[in-house]
């Protein structure tokens, strides 16, 4: 009888825990076949499972060619994050940067760590209360070798965030991170909207493959607040807009530069408006000031929607320039695919 008591009294208590409890810590199983890939934007998620592009391209998706944005509730649950230290490392890539002396060059991509142009024209957000800086994340990362690092996300769905691969994925070792947590709205070391742990993620075939800049992007899955809550519905999300031309629009770029972090020894958010000033097919180009910690920071329009994700620096021509991959029809399709 006593055992059968203590059975019953485990199993409610095993009930009562949140899963996302035991998704902490859950990632990190990461094994990919690239034999199973048919096209670059096919989709991978965190156990290496693939979804076919033609599967979801041109298919019943509720999209069109763009998502609007949501301001959320503002309700707030303040939770403080550790304060910046020295050792404090900033996910990025570390190879030169990419050299493109013929624009439409197809030598091998190479990226450096992001990079200041001329004067720094980088600005603290003061408000990170208000939309839409209040849905724009800080990300703690952990991979297998226990190094730490992080990154910049923004919510696009009410449990999604927009950030770049290398975030989640070393295509050179095929590493992933073992573990995520995301804050939206960081001021001052508070994430002003709560944490959620990261459960799950989805990378563009072509990215765990080669390291491709132009699929350099990743949609992180999240559980609920410890309250409960979803991080959309509370911070807002970003809206994404296909787009095809994007030279001498205006964007913003704001996110959480380890520079400007270490200098003030607090997590806060940085940003510069500025012009798409080059781009190809799949990357658009741009003298906005970044550094180390801004990877997967939105290029945000003047609708508050996403037309890209900053990934790099270049160098074209002789001239010192950051980049990411724009939200093309490819990518479209497959963020739109995420947020189902």
């Amino acid at each position: 009888m006593k055992k059968n008591t203590f059975k019953f009294f485990f199993m409610l208590i095993f009930l009562l825990i949140p899963m996302n409890v035991f998704a902490e810590g859950s990632l990190g199983n990461f094994s990919f076949d690239p034999s199973q890939v048919s096209h670059p934007y096919d989709m991978v998620n965190s156990q290496g499972e693939v979804i076919k592009y033609e599967e979801f391209n041109n298919s019943n998706l509720q999209f069109d060619n763009e998502i609007p944005s949501v301001q959320g509730t503002g309700e707030i649950s303040p939770v403080e994050i550790d304060s910046i230290i020295e050792s404090q490392s900033y996910t990025d890539l570390t190879p030169p940067p990419v050299i493109i002396n013929d624009f439409i060059s197809n030598d091998p991509i190479q990226i450096s760590p992001r990079i200041v142009i001329d004067e720094d024209s980088r600005k603290k957000v003061e408000n990170t209360k208000e939309f839409p800086y209040s849905a724009i994340t800080y990300i703690e990362i952990k991979w297998p070798d226990g190094t730490g690092g992080s990154c910049t996300g923004t919510l696009i769905g009410k449990n999604k965030v927009l950030t770049n691969g290398h975030c989640v994925i070393k295509p050179e070792t095929k590493e992933s991170i073992t573990s995520a947590k995301v804050y939206p709205g960081v001021n001052n070391s508070v994430g002003l909207f709560g944490s959620y742990t990261v459960n799950d993620y989805y990378v563009a075939a072509n990215w765990a493959s080669t390291g491709s800049s132009s699929e350099d992007f990743a949609v992180l899955v999240l559980d609920v607040s410890k309250d409960n809550k979803q991080a959309g519905d509370v911070a807002g999300t970003l809206g994404i807009k296909q787009v095809n031309n994007l030279l001498n629009q205006n964007i913003d770029i704001y996110g959480y530069p380890g520079d400007l972090m270490q200098a003030s020894g607090e997590i806060s958010q940085f940003g510069m408006r500025g012009n798409i000033t080059r781009e190809d097919a799949s990357v658009a180009f741009y003298k906005i000031d970044t550094a180390p910690g801004q990877s997967g920071s939105a290029l945000i329009n003047t609708d508050n929607q996403i037309v890209g994700v900053h990934r790099g620096s270049f160098v074209i021509n002789g001239s010192p320039m950051n980049g990411g991959p724009k939200m093309n029809a490819y990518m479209f399709n497959f963020v739109s695919k995420a947020l189902e």
